[in-house]
């Protein structure tokens, strides 16, 4: 991680163009919310695949303004099972969060969707390394609404079978049960946890 302050991208005095950018890709943004909340994924992708557009014209690809909407397509697609789409357009976000001060749960979260989605493929060491690339002070609950902000090594709980999905509580750990039992056993053995 570079935390150099000439990746630093603070926009205190927007230009004409990156404040109408930033109006609209935020209101596609929050359609894009909406939409994906009741089900319609395609334009929720439309919403979100046009933000990324209206930002990268406003600040360049890498920004952090262009991550936030690609957080939120990378989730939206992790969700419907695009999991190629999904680990492409996480990974340039997590590239702009890890990459700029300022940033650290942000890019705890976006770890966190990468590392959920190698749970899906079965890939226990990718997602334990994607994981453990914010330790020992960055790190996300695995369970998606939980409340808290970044956790550290010594807080977080690990699933006690694959040792690998970490929780803040085990009400958080229940509550993501649903998501991981599907994929646990896969990623227990994969880790060599017969």
């Amino acid at each position: 991680m570079s935390n150099n302050i000439s990746h630093m991208n603070i926009q205190v005095n927007p230009n004409a163009m990156q404040a109408v950018g930033t109006s609209e890709a935020t209101r596609l943004q929050n359609e894009g919310i909406a939409l994906e909340r009741m089900g319609d994924y395609a334009g929720a992708e439309q919403r979100f695949l046009r933000a990324i557009e209206i930002r990268n014209q406003a600040y360049g690809p890498g920004n952090n303004y262009v991550a936030i909407n690609q957080n939120s397509l990378g989730e939206l697609y992790l969700k419907q099972g695009r999991l190629d789409d999904a680990e492409s357009v996480l990974l340039e976000a997590l590239d702009a969060r890890e990459n700029r001060l300022g940033n650290d749960f942000d890019a705890a979260v976006t770890r966190e969707s990468l590392a959920q989605l190698y749970e899906v493929r079965g890939d226990g060491p990718a997602a334990k390394a994607m994981r453990t690339r914010g330790f020992p002070d960055n790190i996300a609950c695995g369970n998606y609404k939980c409340p808290a902000q970044a956790l550290t090594a010594r807080q977080v709980r690990r699933c006690g079978r694959c040792q690998c999905a970490m929780y803040c509580t085990p009400v958080c750990q229940k509550a993501d049960w649903k998501r991981h039992k599907k994929y646990c056993e896969a990623v227990a053995l994969s880790l060599g946890r017969p």
